[in-house]
């Protein structure tokens, strides 16, 4: 039995993403609103169901069966990916300053509701989903079998998709519109750890489980193109609908994600722990790397080039974005020499995210 590719996995990971921040800066939006939407808003949709899938497929290959050292395990996973989300908040501290977080509308409720749910700044929610759908999908693995495991969580799916891209139909429906308009009240989206993360998770601890895929890369690869075909045709269908309450979440990109997934994992590339770091790190920061590109064409009188083009404003958020992953990563290496006790805190949540994806 051949081993999984993880560098493979690595660059997957890397290109989710650039997808996210593709996302976030709408690339093709300057030369045509419709490539931008197939991109921006379908394309990029499968970034963080790959990160998700990754997730669930490294964690639990690691388990042994064993309760205690399996709980263990995700204790500690669980307590360093809250630790990097508690950096994360913290650091996102002053943009949520200049973007008027603070204001009348900001309460204890509202600030508890963010950090469990919908996260303090627009891409934080997926740390608190991790770890709400992974500590369920742990739940539901020792407690039932797999096919009932993914049927439950293939059901907290189609939940969150009511409420989501299929949002439409709740409306029109007396007995379920007042039920997600009370869901509503407790998070803003259902693309949170409760309905958008276990089945993602879910399927990739049921594909750590079985052997390697013994489809050709062709076979994947083609099988990916067609998942992806069909989520574009979901996507279009559903917008021209008007059905959308928000558009994280479509049936196909979950085919989708796990044709790419088993894909990847054939791809012959070398793994670089460096450059794991780096695509960790550009998720983090690329949203600081956006208000820097867009404060810096302000200041030089280069909006045109920069801010209104949104190809160039898109490779500049990109490159920045990997600049400051790649300082950052220096800088945890310099950090890591002194063996400092406050910053071991700081630096071992990013190492064990890290380390569970080698």
């Amino acid at each position: 039995m051949s081993k999984p590719n993880f560098g493979g996995l690595d660059w997957l990971k890397f290109m989710a993403a650039i997808m996210v921040v593709a996302n976030h800066t709408s690339p093709l939006l300057s030369y045509s609103a419709t490539a931008d939407f197939l991109v921006s808003n379908l394309l990029t949709r499968i970034a963080v169901p790959v990160f998700f899938m990754t997730a669930g497929y490294l964690f639990f290959r690691k388990l042994t069966g064993n309760e205690l050292s399996d709980r263990i395990a995700l204790r500690s996973y669980m307590l360093k990916i809250a630790k990097l989300y508690a950096i994360a908040i913290l650091l996102y501290i002053p943009l949520n300053v200049y973007t008027g977080y603070f204001s009348d509308s900001f309460t204890v409720y509202s600030l508890l509701k963010d950090i469990v749910f919908d996260g303090t700044f627009y891409h934080l929610w997926y740390l608190p989903a991790l770890i709400i759908g992974l500590y369920m999908v742990y739940r539901m693995n020792r407690v039932m079998p797999m096919k009932a495991m993914l049927a439950l969580a293939g059901l907290l799916y189609l939940i969150g998709l009511l409420g989501d891209s299929y949002y439409g139909i709740t409306q029109s429906s007396h007995a379920l519109f007042p039920i997600y308009e009370s869901m509503f009240n407790v998070f803003d989206y259902t693309r949170n750890g409760l309905f958008y993360a276990p089945i993602y998770l879910a399927v990739g601890a049921w594909a750590a489980k079985r052997p390697p895929s013994a489809r050709t890369p062709f076979a994947n690869a083609s099988l990916f193109a067609v998942s992806l075909g069909l989520m574009f045709a979901e996507g279009m269908l559903l917008h021209s609908a008007g059905t959308p309450r928000h558009d994280s979440m479509y049936v196909f990109a979950l085919p989708a994600t796990y044709f790419l997934f088993q894909w990847s994992m054939q791809w012959k590339l070398g793994a670089n722990k460096t450059f794991r770091e780096w695509r960790a790190w550009v998720y983090i920061l690329h949203p600081i790397a956006i208000v820097l590109v867009r404060g810096a064409a302000k200041a030089t009188h280069l909006e045109r080039l920069f801010i209104t083009s949104s190809l160039p404003h898109f490779a500049a958020v990109c490159l920045l974005s990997i600049a400051m992953s790649a300082a950052m990563v220096g800088l945890l290496a310099v950090i890591r020499r002194f063996r400092s006790p406050l910053f071991m805190w700081i630096t071992s949540p990013v190492d064990k995210w890290i380390t569970l994806r080698k």
